[in-house]
């Protein structure tokens, strides 16, 4: 990750000194610049900076019940193969998450008909950068189902029809933690959506619920896009498009070159609408494998080890079985995949995973 940040140092150090000479630190130039570009970029009219990805989510939930639009306690139909933070973003906006199993890697149409009777709302889940399918959404548009994108890990991502990650739906959660595809160097988060009612509840909402400097007319949350991490993020964002394009080529690399029947590479359309956050593989022997790739200096990661209706801050789960999430938490292995690795780097990760036996 060093690697990765240090390409933008100088223009770090820049950003700096542009905020120590501004004398803002809370608001400002850097934090309306970044929110203007990244709408621009996304696709939508609005972009409201939080403090992280997990409070972008809950803000989005609990805006929408303050404009009346999701009940009290609303039951929201989740994927259960994503992060914990997915989870808890719904329970701190008071509401229940109702978790499904995927298909593959997302929830599908399939999925979310067999469910949504019972739900007020759906969270959908781009998991590894990867976007969930149109249909997913105007299936819920053509039931008047609101739904919501934890986007988290899908910047830059675009649909066949060129649409953006952060476009679609009802409004889109986004984490800039700093080993996102989009990353700045600390917690940050960005709520998009092109609803301007709930744009203005979300800012109101991440600003203590202020309508002026000395009222407040609700209870709000301080969550607040920093301006040093705002500068530090559009620096960043000019070069996301063309890292995107080096991900998805060593994604490709190895999707056409890792032949070992021990392992299973992700479905043959995982690189369409894919950011490539993470690029997976699954086995068995997960714990041997991770150690042979490590003695032979490759470092490997989990995403993730336990999924989060097996943890125990979610016990009134933990009687609930999803087979094809539990395989996925169960077996997942990612493999490097940033921009700056060479393509001698990425022979030898092939090799490596082609001679395991």
């Amino acid at each position: 990750m060093k690697a990765l940040q240090r390409r933008f140092s100088q223009r770090d150090s820049e950003a700096l000194q542009e905020l120590q000479d501004l004398g803002i630190y809370i608001g400002g130039e850097p934090v309306t610049r970044f929110e203007m570009d990244y709408a621009q970029y996304c696709g939508t009219q609005f972009c409201i900076g939080t403090g992280n990805g997990l409070d972008a989510l809950t803000i989005i939930l609990r805006a929408e019940k303050q404009l009346g639009r999701l009940p009290e306690n609303a039951r929201i139909l989740v994927p259960a193969h994503t992060y914990i933070a997915t989870f808890l973003s719904i329970t701190e906006a008071g509401m229940h998450p109702i978790p499904v199993d995927v298909h593959h890697l997302l929830i599908t149409k399939d999925v979310v008909e067999k469910h949504l009777e019972n739900v007020d709302a759906i969270v959908a889940v781009d998991i590894y950068g990867k976007l969930v399918d149109d249909e997913v959404y105007a299936f819920a548009k053509a039931n008047h189902k609101p739904i919501y994108t934890d986007a988290a890990q899908s910047h830059g991502a675009k649909t066949s029809n060129g649409d953006r990650s952060g476009s679609r739906g009802m409004a889109s959660a986004f984490s800039f933690y700093p080993t996102k595809n989009l990353g700045a160097l600390g917690d940050a988060g960005a709520i998009t959506t092109n609803d301007e009612e709930l744009a203005v509840m979300a800012r109101r909402m991440a600003n203590y619920g202020r309508t002026s400097r000395f009222v407040n007319d609700m209870k709000g949350v301080n969550s607040r896009l920093d301006p040093l991490q705002a500068s530090f993020l559009n620096n960043r964002l000019l070069f996301l498009d063309n890292d995107n394009k080096k991900r998805k080529k060593i994604a490709q690399v190895y999707m056409e070159q890792i032949e070992n029947p021990k392992v299973k590479l992700p479905p043959a359309d995982f690189l369409e609408s894919n950011s490539i956050h993470v690029f997976p593989i699954f086995l068995e022997e997960r714990d041997q494998f991770v150690a042979y790739l490590e003695d032979r200096g490759i470092q490997t990661n989990r995403h993730y080890a336990i999924p989060p209706h097996q943890q125990l801050a979610f016990k009134e789960f933990n009687d609930m079985s999803f087979p094809q999430t539990e395989y996925l938490h169960d077996s997942e292995v990612s493999l490097p995949c940033h921009p700056l690795l060479e393509d001698h780097e990425v022979q030898e990760i092939v090799i490596a995973i082609n001679e395991y036996s």
